[in-house]
């Protein structure tokens, strides 16, 4: 009796320590838990990560990504939302910032958006009332982020 206990708790152990290694492997592993990630189709949600990129802007010492405008919600759009501009690069990054950006892709500007990158200031210019202010700039490891509010109108498309 006593050696059958014995066994079932070494046994219960080492099935414990076999779960504990299990999962400290993976949690080391990023190539294997973004395989996994991507097996399953589980995304990060737009309203954490900014939304796909829909264009990249080359100016020699770094980059300007305009996202896609995020107004998703669980189950149909919402009618705040917004767009995110990162600019990635290494420093030394120029005092100011800016970009004409055509979220709705219909060939002209939609804003114009400059950030300060000393203060992490932004503005934006713009004539299109679905655009509502800044609703947040970003000091990101390689780079900046600015968040534009934006509001949908009814009617009016917004590309995904």
């Amino acid at each position: 009796m006593a050696l059958e206990r014995l066994k079932a708790a070494g046994g219960y152990t080492m099935a414990a320590a076999a779960l504990v290694i299990v999962f400290v492997a993976f949690a080391g592993n990023d190539a294997l838990s973004n395989l996994l990630a991507r097996s399953t189709g589980v995304t990060v949600s737009p309203w954490y990560s900014g939304g796909e990129v829909v264009e990249t802007i080359d100016h020699g010492t770094y980059r300007t990504l305009i996202h896609r405008p995020v107004f998703d919600g669980l189950f149909s759009d919402r009618s705040g939302g917004f767009i995110q501009i990162d600019w990635r690069g290494e420093p030394p990054w120029p005092q100011q910032l800016q970009d004409s950006v055509d979220y709705d892709r219909d060939g002209s500007p939609d804003l114009i958006v400059n950030l300060d990158t000393g203060t992490l200031k932004a503005n934006v210019s713009t004539q299109d009332r679905s655009v509502r202010g800044i609703e947040e700039t970003y000091r990101l490891q390689n780079g900046f982020a600015v968040r534009i509010a934006l509001h949908k109108h009814p009617g009016k498309e917004t590309p995904r």
